[in-house]
């Protein structure tokens, strides 16, 4: 109950039908006009779920004021404000608890105060189209309450009469850390609309703004630069572009024109390309102040379900009451498990159309007289993806798990993942964690022992724990980095950590760098070029030095900065007899040979005599995989051919690895590791 400036309110009845706020309230006041009560619905963090406009217009008898507030958005369990103006006489807030079963808690009424948050949020906000898609928009938090916190200092400031324009105007503004997987843009322009800031705004993805195809590589942003108008404000998105050919240019001239005030400069990128940016251009830090550094955060679990029951909107689905509820329960499970954790719009689309369509539209080949338009049911709907899925970084574990041998190399990456995941989630909760996000490795080991597949496992690893923006790896040695003349190598150095920028940079047989005595030996100029890139924390890239054990340990020693820049050292064993025969079965396997007992045997005893005796630089399991491809199936093939010629072959004779095939690949190929250039680019994973 209320009682103010002879006014009387009160609400008497509370409930949600049909995903619907019904509610009930009495006042003192006879005679009311729909124009004279106004009402907003939000969820305690600002998400707008219904406004008493359009088909929610209250009705009025006889002093008692009926809702009916449909919202197109689900009533989930938590806190709500019921934001309301009467007659313009008197503003206050109802908050309410809702629990699992729907039922309302009656928590209290207040007056609210001027430019509070409230006040900002309906009479100031409410109503406004670009407001309503702000506070929807998974991950928004910061950016709504910065919004209001923003009109409020704007407000108060007109009300005292103070100009602030000098006084609390920066060359620059805002900047955005994204750690969510849908696009920044939207949320970003919508924020800008909402400040009222002055001019349009322009957010560019930095990969246009340099293509090295063109005659002039700066075409785009000479375009950007020269016309855009005068007062507008450019967003950069994916700020680590920048870290990239031309990068200086761009960032000097809008550094320059935003303190000119020809543009205001907004920035936008992952946590690493941020601080990536800010190692290399420290200059930057000074047209961002601390209380304009926003992030967009990955979407809570409400917001998860909000966002699929609005994608099934989209898709002209309308779920039965039981379907309802039993989607929107698996999705905050899945949240919870984490299945979901990282879904984008995108992803959630892709799931509609993979899992839920093609079952709906088979229900109604299958059963046309019970047809319903719209009408999605339980069973259309592929519960199973939606929670207790592995993530793709477990996969990746996984994968890694099941290559032979290496017990102790996954034990290590495994432990050091599960930090990276930790310490992040840490973050996320705004904990303190103490990690200096560095993870460069050594790879010591004799060729063949899987160094640069295990390399891709750990890209793809570290990409989806958000460490690495690509996870890509690039495979290079000393005949790509050093260079003939002066300054040769210090630009192919340059380019090499551009294009690694975002993966795995795998130099093999690293020692080889410091491969002669002579002190101007530009292999010794590349080390010093990557010691600046190794110490960058958050550098969006994974340094990875391999080669021999004993040749490493003397690299360490030759250049006492490089030790503390590698964390992480893993030792490849050579394979044992035992292993490699694994490996073997495993190709035959793959490709659907079958080893009959005597080949299966002959096999053991072959590769255990060349294990006694190894040839020079003996290739582990590059070795087996050789002797298999380019030794046992040509042998095979051979001994078919002549088959053939005296009778018909089966399914089984194509399938059959025979004894003879094993003695005849080792008697004549007499297979020898090959040895193999590293390729100048190791496709691996991409972002």
């Amino acid at each position: 109950m209320e009682e103010t400036s002879g006014l009387y309110i009160k609400p008497v009845e509370m409930g949600i039908v049909d995903n619907s706020l019904v509610m009930k309230i009495k006042t003192d006041r006879q005679k009311l006009k729909p124009t004279d009560f106004r009402c907003y619905v939000y969820t305690d963090d600002y998400f707008l779920m219904c406004t008493g406009a359009g088909d929610n217009l209250p009705s009025f008898r006889r002093g008692t004021i009926s809702l009916n507030m449909k919202s197109r958005f689900l009533w989930l369990p938590g806190t709500y404000k019921f934001i309301f103006a009467l007659s313009s006489v008197y503003m206050g807030v109802m908050e309410f608890r809702l629990d699992d079963e729907q039922q309302i808690e009656f928590l209290g009424m207040r007056p609210i105060e001027i430019f509070s948050p409230e006040d900002i949020a309906s009479s100031f906000f409410g109503g406004d189209m670009e407001w309503e898609l702000l506070t929807t928009m998974p991950g928004t938090r910061q950016l709504r309450h910065e919004a209001i916190e923003e009109a409020r200092r704007r407000h108060w400031s007109v009300m005292i009469s103070m100009n602030v324009e000098d006084y609390a105007r920066q060359p620059s503004g805002y900047i955005f850390t994204c750690c969510g997987n849908d696009s920044p843009a939207p949320p970003i322009r919508c924020f800008h609309r909402q400040l009222n800031a002055k001019g349009n705004i322009e957010v560019v993805d930095c990969n246009t703004l340099y293509d090295s195809a063109l005659q002039n590589p700066l075409d785009g942003f000479n375009h950007l630069f020269n016309e855009t108008e005068r007062g507008t404000t450019i967003c950069l998105d994916k700020v680590g572009a920048l870290m990239g050919a031309g990068g200086r240019v761009i960032v000097t001239q809008l550094t320059q024109a935003a303190l000119d005030r020809k543009y205001t400069l907004w920035l936008s990128g992952t946590q690493q390309e941020l601080d990536a940016l800010f190692n290399v251009y420290p200059s930057l830090w000074r047209l961002f102040p601390e209380t304009k550094r926003l992030t967009i955060l990955p979407p809570t679990p409400q917001e998860m379900v909000q966002n699929f029951f609005r994608q099934l909107n989209a898709w002209d689905l309308k779920p039965t009451e039981q379907a309802f509820h039993q989607l929107a329960h698996t999705i905050l499970k899945g949240c919870e498990d984490r299945t979901l954790a990282n879904w984008s719009t995108r992803d959630i689309n892709r799931f509609l159309q993979e899992h839920v369509m093609p079952k709906y539209l088979q229900r109604l080949v299958d059963n046309p007289n019970e047809f319903r338009k719209d009408e999605l049911r339980p069973e259309d709907i592929d519960f199973s993806k939606l929670m207790g899925q592995a993530t793709d970084y477990t996969e990746t574990l996984n994968e890694l798990n099941q290559m032979v041998g290496l017990d102790n190399i996954k034990q290590a990456i495994a432990s050091a993942a599960h930090r990276v995941k930790i310490f992040s989630e840490r973050r996320q909760m705004g904990l303190t964690t103490n990690d200096k996000d560095i993870y460069h490795a050594i790879f010591t080991g004799s060729p063949g022992t899987g160094k640069t597949t295990v390399a891709k496992k750990l890209g793809k690893i570290y990409h989806d724990l958000g460490v690495l923006s690509k996870g890509e790896v690039i495979a290079v040695d000393r005949s790509r980095i050093v260079g003939r003349f002066i300054g040769d190598t210090e630009d192919n150095v340059k380019k090499l950590l551009e294009e690694a920028r975002g993966n795995v940079l795998f130099v093999d047989e690293a020692y080889s760098l410091y491969g002669s005595d002579n002190s101007n030996d530009y292999g010794r100029r590349a080390i010093e070029c990557l010691l600046a890139a190794l110490t960058e924390k958050n550098s969006d890239m994974l340094v990875i030095f391999a080669g021999y054990k004993e040749e490493m340990d003397r690299l360490m020693t030759m250049n006492p900065g490089l030790k503390g820049r590698f964390p992480y050292e893993y030792h490849f064993a050579d394979y044992t007899a035992e292993q490699l025969m694994q490996i073997a079965e495993h190709l035959f396997e793959k490709d659907e040979y079958l080893l009959t007992p005597d080949a299966r045997r002959e096999l053991q005893t072959t590769i255990e005599q060349t294990l006694r005796q190894p040839p020079a630089h003996f290739g582990n399991a590059r070795w087996v995989e050789q002797y298999v491809r380019n030794g046992i199936l040509p042998a095979l093939a051979d001994r078919l051919v002549e088959s053939k010629a005296a009778r018909a072959l089966t399914r089984e004779d194509y399938q059959r690895v025979e004894a003879s095939d094993i003695r005849a690949a080792y008697r004549l190929f007499k297979p020898e590791t090959i040895e193999l250039k590293p390729r100048l680019r190791v496709l691996g994973f991409s972002a």
